[in-house]
């Protein structure tokens, strides 16, 4: 089983986007070694396949992407956090708690390795598109405006968007393992 980093708080939006890169270094080079045979197949006895979640990954980083590059006067519209962060650790990726097994894929045929080289394409272009977003902002912008929910800084809303991303590649990961058992 493949041992999946964690994200950590970052003080400044550099440190911040590298991260951000060096956790989709880790996705993409995951998602390009799951086997093909497994690619599309739905989670056993249900769940989403390898292909739906890398797809996943890829949209919350253009759909929440979008809201951090959102115009300055919009967010400005929701006001200022006034409270501290939650720690990075309190952050919930997911609003499925307490699932322990995730079942196992069961090999598919109709996998085809152009369609999964297409979206490893796209899970780079798309943490480039939300990187660029974050990269506009001040560092004032990234402490100072609301997240889309959590009540929290725009930088720990960016922290969610990879705990989310890696949580879902993680249960991809897990239902892989107990397809091998």
């Amino acid at each position: 089983m493949t041992q999946f980093p964690n994200v950590e708080y970052n003080e400044n939006k550099e440190d911040l986007i590298k991260q951000y890169n060096l956790i989709n270094d880790f996705l993409y080079e995951f998602y390009k070694s799951t086997p093909l045979e497994y690619f599309n197949s739905k989670g056993y006895p249900e769940g989403w396949s390898v292909k739906r979640n890398l797809k996943h990954v890829i949209s919350s980083n253009y759909s929440f992407g979008k809201w951090i590059g959102a115009p300055s006067s919009f967010l400005k519209l929701f006001g200022k956090v006034r409270k501290p962060h939650l720690l990075v650790d309190k952050i919930k990726p997911t609003n499925r708690n307490g699932i322990t097994d995730y079942g196992r894929y069961l090999k598919s045929e109709n996998n085809k390795q152009e369609e999964k080289d297409k979206l490893l394409q796209q899970l780079n272009e798309s943490n480039a598109y939300i990187c660029g977003k974050i990269n506009k902002r001040t560092e004032d912008e990234l402490n100072e405006f609301r997240g889309f929910f959590l009540n929290n800084n725009l930088k720990m809303f960016c922290l969610f968007v990879l705990k989310h991303n890696l949580h879902h590649s993680n249960v991809v990961n897990l239902r892989l393992k107990s397809s091998f058992e």
